[in-house]
């Protein structure tokens, strides 16, 4: 009899979750609250669009990362907000975000969770 300890098993990590994209976005017309996703942009390109007081979106499966990622976007933009869960009146498809403190430029910066997201633009 060998008293040598059973050999242990390790379970291979996790594979890490892709890094979040950044996406031109627009609110859809009507009651839902969707959030359309366009074109795939850089950080930059996100900052002036917010800067222009258009929409942006942060899609990707890690809601800590994604969240991240739009506020830093938001606050190249001035004061940001704190994060702002998804209004009951924007409609029920609608998502968590940021805006600016003083509301001005007018626009949002999305973001997707684990159980709200976008819809990809027509």
């Amino acid at each position: 009899m060998s008293t040598d300890p059973a050999p242990v098993r390790t379970l291979p990590a996790p594979p890490p979750k892709p890094a979040p994209t950044i996406h031109e976005a627009e609110r859809a017309s009507g009651a839902s609250g969707a959030v359309l996703r366009g074109v795939e942009i850089d950080f930059t390109a996100a900052v002036v669009r917010r800067r222009a007081g258009e929409d942006v979106v942060v899609c990707g499966s890690d809601l800590d990362a994604n969240r991240r990622l739009a506020y830093k976007i938001e606050s190249g933009v001035g004061p940001a907000s704190r994060p702002q869960t998804p209004h009951r009146r924007a409609g029920p498809l609608s998502l968590p975000h940021f805006h600016q403190v003083t509301r001005s430029p007018d626009g949002h910066t999305f973001y997707e969770t684990e159980n709200r997201k976008t819809r990809k633009k027509p």
